[in-house]
């Protein structure tokens, strides 16, 4: 068991925002929240995030995610918001994992290491080494082991060249924490408490202290501005595509597919350029992807073909469908094998059925569709009478023509025929029947030169 304490206190005055970086969305996601959810993945029950009074809306997310928020009164320095959360644990932890709240991408794997290193020690330091180290505190070594971490501010010319770097993650006994940390002084160039002191003051007394060396950067790596947000994100994403790419999808060009969320591929899946994935989707065998499509929250199955400009929210589309160019399918909507979903087509909360084709320019809405239904240009399901929303139902085996609207509630029964440019309000018989709903035709003869002349 072990708690961990995210330090989030910071003003994020080099954002140039009016709030807290913590929330800038990165990947999909609140900077936050990534870090949130790997240390819940990782087996900690304990989350204690110190923040300072000015992120209200921060405070808002973190309560959403269960998570226990304390402040820090003084900017004092990263010692002091550690020792603020290190004040409200209430269980029994032995273990205590304290984390930078600007760095998004520490994984589980990493987590654990960091716990499991202190089995043996009294603290464990996260290194990394950068070829750029500027801004970083360099860890100091005397042969093997650590000896301090001297902040950039206070390096020697000497020290400066070192290229192993603090990362800000510390794991750490919490009897050694509670019992060492009020030692720390701010003897130092901003006259700051600074956390990494802390481990100095471990040495010096004859602790044992390890490191546990990142080998990605990008785990560690924090976001003090908007270049660097953009930066991280735009590396963390190529990462991504390009194991993907490894793993056996066809990416035609990671640099330009963005997955912000978990994508689960299987087999021989190809990937067109600009196509975005946020939140959880999975794609089946045998399917490919046509360029600058966005998927969000949806199930795609095997041997489908999504065409070019095509939008996925929140639905689930069976095996052997083709939908689109210009398709947009909205939350709740479920096509099932073998649908076809034309061009400019917009589903939204309904069900279709296996080999029922939905033809350019329509819309269906709030919609239960049989199977083998031929769905004409510019039908439109007619949903929402200005109060509520209302289902059309439309059983197997019916044909509704061109430019079709049906104003629900209303039932097309089974082997229904409708006529093009119908509007159609009542239930239908079915059985093969078809079904007329059109205005007369009327001609009036002259009618333009009458027009004319009344404009004179």
């Amino acid at each position: 068991m072990f708690s961990t304490i995210i330090l989030g206190a910071g003003k994020s005055t080099r954002m140039k925002a009016n709030k807290s970086k913590l929330l800038f969305d990165i990947a999909g996601k609140p900077i936050i929240t990534h870090i949130i959810e790997s240390v819940k993945q990782a087996g900690c029950r304990d989350i204690i995030c110190v923040v300072n009074r000015d992120s209200r809306e921060l405070v808002q997310l973190l309560k959403d995610h269960k998570t226990t928020i304390t402040f820090q009164k003084n900017s004092n320095g990263t010692a002091g918001a550690a020792l603020a959360g290190s004040k409200i644990i209430t269980n029994n932890s032995r273990k205590l994992l304290i984390l930078c709240g600007d760095a998004p991408f520490i994984t589980t794997k990493s987590i654990k290491s960091m716990i499991r290193k202190i089995s043996s020690a009294d603290a464990c330091v996260g290194t990394v080494e950068l070829e750029s180290p500027k801004g970083y505190g360099r860890i100091i070594r005397s042969g093997n082991k650590i000896s301090e971490i001297v902040e950039e501010r206070d390096t020697t010319i000497e020290q400066r060249l070192i290229r192993e770097v603090n990362t800000g993650v510390i794991s750490i006994k919490n009897s050694v924490f509670k019992k060492h940390i009020t030692e720390i002084k701010n003897n130092n160039a901003k006259k700051e408490y600074y956390l990494t002191d802390i481990i100095k003051i471990l040495i010096d007394k004859d602790y044992k202290v390890n490191t546990n060396k990142f080998i990605d950067d990008l785990e560690v790596t924090g976001v003090n501005s908007k270049v660097d947000l953009v930066n991280l994100e735009k590396k963390y994403l190529l990462r991504k595509a390009e194991r993907l790419l490894e793993n056996g999808t066809l990416v035609r060009d990671p640099s330009k597919t963005e997955i912000r969320g978990d994508l689960k591929v299987k087999s021989n899946v190809e990937i067109d350029i600009n196509c975005v994935f946020e939140d959880s989707v999975s794609i089946g065998d045998n399917t490919k992807i046509g360029h600058n499509c966005y998927f969000n929250r949806c199930k795609i199955g095997s041997n489908v073909h999504i065409k070019p400009n095509t939008i996925i929210f929140g639905s689930t589309i069976g095996n052997r469908c083709i939908v689109g160019p210009y398709a947009r399918i909205r939350p709740g909507s479920i096509l099932k094998n073998e649908v076809h979903v034309g061009n400019f087509v917009e589903v939204k909360n309904s069900s279709i059925g296996e080999r029922t084709k939905v033809n350019h320019l329509s819309y269906i809405g709030d919609a239960k569709l049989g199977s083998d239904i031929n769905i004409g240009a510019g039908t439109i399901t007619c949903n929402y009478d200005g109060d509520k929303k209302h289902k059309t139902s439309i059983e197997s085996n019916s044909f509704i023509g061109s430019g079709t609207r049906l104003v629900a509630p209303v039932k097309i029964a089974k082997g229904s025929y409708i006529a093009a440019g119908s509007t159609v309000t009542k239930d239908t018989p079915g059985g093969g029947s078809l079904t007329i709903a059109r205005s007369k035709q009327v001609s009036i003869p002259k009618w333009r030169d009458r027009h004319i002349k009344g404009k004179k």
